[in-house]
């Protein structure tokens, strides 16, 4: 139980993790559906450039894609390292080559 005036600490790391909502919920999928996700928060508290962000990943990814069709990881997935639950959500380096 929360009583008024008590404080609260929620680990973002774990938001967007229940199997119930999510298929897969610790695998990273960027065709997954955004419905019901908390990236952005919620309520009075929804990230004000939330609309840019998405925006910026529907016409970037796409085009650098489109633009370098042989980008890909230069390491194994399992090498790269996520950055502590206590900050925003990513990898520290995300090395990457392209070419035949």
């Amino acid at each position: 139980t929360v009583k008024a005036g008590d404080g609260i600490v929620i680990a973002t790391a774990l938001a967007n993790r229940d199997p119930d909502v999510f298929a897969e919920p610790d695998r990273f999928d960027v065709t997954r559906s955004a419905d019901h996700h908390l990236t952005f928060a919620h309520g009075v508290h929804q990230c004000l450039g939330q609309n840019l962000a998405r925006m910026e990943l529907r016409l970037a990814l796409p085009a650098l894609f489109d633009r370098i069709p042989t980008l890909r990881l230069a390491v194994p997935v399992d090498e790269l390292t996520i950055r502590p639950a206590v900050s925003i959500q990513g990898v520290n380096t995300l090395p990457v080559e392209w070419g035949s």
